[in-house]
């Protein structure tokens, strides 16, 4: 396993970015980027496998950058969302600890989509980060089946990523980690396992401030987001946020013993004007606690987690896969 160092004075690479490009594309026997207290303005791709970075802390070691959908690429394109991240995670066993992953273009309204982290692979997880943004804020790859086609809208463009979608879900895992947004923050086709994470909705002074999730889960997979032990907080106003609206109609979310603030919207889900996501999408909720958690309130075709049910959601049930796959054994 090769060691390697960033930051200033002796580290042995100034730049992450020069880090990652000193690592083989095949991933080699794995190495581990000790990364430095700082802030890295810079935008990253790490397409290597078995690459663990560690920080210092999420509140001491940040990599910032500010890329956005609207912004003008020299071809006179706009950017999409897609090529708007600050950190690419594009390789298996990818494994982030300890550090903020942040993009600071601003508020949607006016920039578009920008996305933090673009987490495109399988079997990534991430330890005690912080992901910091507006709209878009993390993505959780594959992309959908269906794009949408090029030229409908330019902010929702796919440039960039024209290869063929996995044949299933990434798994992925989010551990101990704080993630910031309002309009579908948390969004993508992966199957997800967020534990003991922290959920900060933007206020952006609207009666709807945001939608925290939207999934575009595969439709021959059980599990898209799986959220237990989470906090739902954040500065928006009561009743205000949806927990989450289908990006694809097959969309799987589901909140387990999570507390949710005030500003959660009573009746949680909407279906984003796609009537046949009230009978595909499955959104699925139990145990939940706090003022936002007015169960009895919830739209009609969302779903209660009975007691018996709950082992489906379970770490190993939501990622072991065929290769019994446990993210919290790490590198």
């Amino acid at each position: 396993m090769r060691r390697i160092s960033v930051g200033a004075g002796g580290a042995d690479f100034a730049s992450l970015g020069a880090a990652i490009e000193s690592i083989p594309r095949d991933g080699g026997g794995g190495t581990v980027v000790l990364l430095e207290a700082g802030t890295y303005r810079e935008k990253v791709e790490i397409r290597a496998p078995r690459v663990r970075i560690v920080g210092r802390g999420a509140s001491s070691t940040k990599i910032v950058f500010g890329d956005c959908a609207s912004k003008q690429l020299p071809d006179g394109r706009a950017m999409g969302t897609f090529n708007s991240y600050t950190l690419y995670a594009g390789a298996p066993d990818i494994r982030i600890e300890e550090l903020t992953i942040e993009n600071s273009a601003g508020d949607g309204r006016e920039v578009g989509q920008g996305v933090a982290l673009y987490a495109d692979a399988d079997r990534l997880s991430f330890r005690n980060c912080a992901f910091i943004g507006c709209q878009d804020t993390l993505c959780l790859g594959p992309l959908p089946r269906d794009p949408i086609p090029k030229g409908v809208n330019p902010v929702h463009d796919f440039a960039g990523f024209e290869a063929e979608p996995a044949l299933r879900s990434f798994r992925q895992y989010y551990e101990g980690c704080f993630i910031r947004g309002d309009v579908d923050f948390i969004f993508g086709s992966a199957a997800a396992f967020f534990a003991g994470c922290e959920l900060s909705s933007r206020d952006r002074g609207e009666a709807v401030n945001g939608y925290i999730t939207a999934a575009s889960t595969y439709p021959a997979e059980a599990h898209g987001f799986v959220f237990r032990d989470c906090r739902l907080t954040g500065e928006a106003g009561p009743d205000s946020v949806y927990l989450g609206r289908p990006w694809r109609s097959n969309a799987r979310t589901a909140f387990v013993d999570c507390w949710m603030g005030a500003h959660i919207k009573k009746e949680a889900w909407d279906d984003w004007d796609k009537a046949e996501a009230r009978e595909l999408a499955r959104y699925c909720e139990g145990g939940s606690m706090g003022p936002g958690a007015d169960l009895a309130a919830r739209v009609g075709w969302a779903r209660p987690i009975a007691e018996a049910d709950r082992g489906a959601y379970s770490i190993a049930a939501v990622l072991a896969g065929s290769d019994g796959w446990d993210p919290r054994i790490w590198l």
